[in-house]
């Protein structure tokens, strides 16, 4: 990977938290191999971590042999 790679530019994470909605977002991401990032996926479905269709499309990091897909949940503001 390059340095000049920041992962916070990319358009995965342009939207902001809505503290007025008392809403706050948490990701999760996973890095790997397009084979391991869905069978990871796939595996945290099986156990009720997150729904399948709550993860991005693989997204392409600088290095050409390394995905990752994004979840993007919002939980209640206490």
């Amino acid at each position: 990977m390059t340095g000049d790679f920041n992962l916070f530019d990319h358009p995965a994470f342009g939207d902001e938290n809505d503290p007025s909605a008392g809403r706050e977002r948490v990701r999760i991401i996973i890095f790997g191999s397009k084979e391991v990032v869905r069978a990871t996926i796939h595996a945290l479905y099986l156990k009720n971590f997150r729904r399948i269709e709550s993860w991005s499309p693989l997204l392409p990091t600088p290095d050409p042999a390394i995905f990752m897909s994004i979840s993007t949940e919002y939980r209640i503001m206490r």
